[in-house]
Parts: structure tokens; sequence; C-alpha cells
């Protein structure tokens, strides 16, 4: 309750303290722009923060649903990454994707699917330092398809990975910490990808190495046949799809 406090106040008070600052017209052109940019940016960290909560305890009393269909992983990929462009950008990382375009779809729920691929994206982003470098990749393992998260950043310590999914776990703990969060975003990961008949994994070098996080999900046997029709009909040949997203 402590840290959850304090990942509350710490944007609020950043708000309040702008929006005392506005009525009073003593801002130039540039700096009101800095300053409402701050705002939102803050608003949304609030929301998210209040939506991690909301998510918990609907996992908690069993309440949270999903709404089921066939689902293409690329394009949830994609968009996930569209949404952490700006992210990326004001750290300099330089992003590495490598996307299988034939993998089969899953049976799963599009929206949460989404939310996986954004905590995981997330973390990679806060977690690693200027100008480091993240890695996505998709491929198809036999009967799975796989999301694979790698980063430069600062690692984790080999006695934490078994609880790294935990909630409310985080390895450094203070209120002092130079990450926010309350660790919510990966147990809610785990908690989603199982959900929805997935696996999923963390492994890391070691303190300042980087992390990899991993995530399988069954094929869905009719999407399978699906994709195999498309390709009868197509060019035939399976395609590799890279991209360098940012530099």
């Amino acid at each position: 309750m402590a840290t959850l406090s304090h990942e509350l106040r710490t944007p609020l008070n950043s708000i309040l303290g702008l929006a005392k600052l506005l009525p009073m017209r003593r801002l130039n052109e540039e700096k009101m722009a800095r300053a409402l940019e701050t705002i939102s940016r803050n608003t949304q960290s609030l929301a998210q923060l209040i939506e991690d909560v909301l998510d918990m305890s609907d996992i908690i009393t069993g309440e949270l649903t999903l709404h089921v269909s066939s689902v293409e992983l690329l394009p949830i990929i994609e968009r996930a990454m569209a949404s952490m462009r700006a992210a990326a950008e004001a750290k300099a990382l330089q992003i590495e994707i490598q996307l299988d375009t034939e993998v089969a779809p899953i049976l799963g729920d599009a929206s949460r699917l989404q939310q996986i691929m954004w905590n995981l994206l997330s973390n990679a982003v806060k977690f690693t330092p200027k100008g480091g470098q993240i890695q996505v990749r998709l491929e198809q393992i036999e009967d799975q398809a796989q999301i694979q998260v790698s980063d430069t950043g600062i690692g984790i310590h080999a006695e934490f990975l078994p609880y790294v999914f935990d909630r409310f776990r985080q390895e450094d703990g203070s209120l002092t910490r130079s990450h926010g969060g309350i660790g919510m975003g990966l147990a809610i990961v785990r908690y989603l990808v199982e959900l929805q008949g997935g696996t999923v994994w963390a492994e890391s070098p070691g303190s300042g190495q980087g992390a990899t996080f991993t995530v399988r999900f069954p094929i869905f046997p009719q999407g399978r046949r699906q994709k195999a029709e498309g390709r009868r009909q197509g060019t035939g040949g399976k395609r590799q799809k890279r991209i360098a997203v940012v530099k």
C-alpha cells in the first residue's frame, strides 16, 4: 500500500502543481507546451496504474473474462510497437523486429493479447538504459506460436527470477528506486497468458546483462488449416518480415 500510494502521489503532485501555474499565465509558449505534455504524460501514467489495479482486482476475485476468437499475432505485435514508439525514441533505443508472417492464428482475446505485448514492451523500454537495444521476435515452434522480447537492460538476478511474475514483487522494492511501478505488470502478463492456454518465462544472464521474456501459445488447429489454404492460393513460400523500427 505504501508503494501504491507513492506511485499515485508522484504523478498527481506534478499534475496539481502545473494546474495551479497554468491559470496564472506566467508561462511562455514553449514552457506552456512542456507543461501540457507533462500533464498528459502523468495523466496517462495514473490511468494505466488504475487499470492495472482494477485488472488485478478482477484476477483476484475471478471476475476477469475473455472474448475468445481466432487471432493473428503479427498485427497485435505491430500495434503494441506503434504505441511504444515515442517512449523508445525518447531514450534513443534501437528496436529490431523479426516477425514470421506465416505463424498460424491462436485462440485468444485480441485486446488482452495486446495488453500482454504492451506490458512486455513497456517493461523492456523502462529497464533498458538510453541507447540500448530491444528485439521482438515472432515465430512458430512446432504447434506453438512463440513471442520473445529481449533487451540489453538492467537484467535480473538469478535469485529473483523465480519471483519475477509474482504480484507486488520487485527486485528493488524501496520507495527511492530509480524505476516506477508497483510490481503488477508482469503478474498480469502471466495470468493473461495462462488464461489463454499459454506459458511465459523469463531468462537473464544476471545484473546488467539484459533479459528475455518468452511467451508461447498453442496454435489454433483450424487457423493453421486456413493459413495453409491461404498460402496455396497466394504466392506459396514462407516469408519473413524484418523491420528496424527505431534506430
